[in-house]
């Protein structure tokens, strides 16, 4: 985990220097050069200046951003959040989630694994609604408790679980493996709840 804040950090700082060195650029350009002097070597450190280093800036600022996300400590920054947050570490809480947590079955980004469809694009897609549970919370559109838009899927369980031995082995799992494949059997009808009510 030392190593990604590590990495969290240059990546932060070397977007904020972008940003600066770009900001520089532009200020320069614009007092240095008048409209009718402006030649191909001008327009070549505008380029530069008002595109090539405000994208890298977006693009690093985007990837330090897409990694905080991923720590459960941002989840836990949403004071709506806090209660599920807790409960992860709170050794007299059984749900689904504090039991993988606190018996170290899921080693770090402990919301984000299970939040996130095992699939190309499941990150964003997480990341996505996240972003509606707030809009939702700040705008006072719904409950206070964010709440699952659709069933949670049963792949994301089985990204960890499927083929494991125990898992396998379940009497249960056996006989109703295609109810589960097909999400008509829910693994939190058995297993949950998966965080406090």
């Amino acid at each position: 985990m030392e190593h990604l804040n590590y990495s969290y950090l240059i990546l932060r700082w070397f977007s904020l220097v972008l940003f600066f060195v770009s900001l520089f650029f532009l200020v320069v350009l614009l007092f240095r050069y008048k409209k009718s002097e402006m030649g191909h070597k001008l327009k070549l450190q505008l380029l530069a200046g008002a595109g090539i280093l405000p994208l890298l800036t977006l693009f690093f600022s985007d990837q330090t951003l897409l990694e905080g996300m991923k720590d459960d400590k941002f989840c836990g920054s949403c004071h709506t959040m806090v209660p599920f947050f807790k409960s992860i570490g709170d050794p007299e809480i059984k749900t689904l989630s504090a039991v993988h947590a606190q018996n170290n079955w899921i080693r770090d980004k402990h919301c984000y694994t299970c939040h996130t469809d095992y699939a190309l694009l499941g990150g964003i897609k997480a990341k996505m609604r996240g972003l509606r549970h707030m809009y939702v919370f700040y705008t006072g559109q719904g409950d206070k408790r964010p709440k699952l838009y659709k069933p949670y899927p049963n792949h994301n369980c089985l990204g960890c679980h499927g083929g494991a031995i125990k898992y396998e082995e379940e009497t249960t799992h056996k006989e109703i493996s295609g109810e589960i494949a097909k999400n008509e059997v829910s693994c939190l009808d058995c297993h949950g709840p998966s965080h406090p009510e």
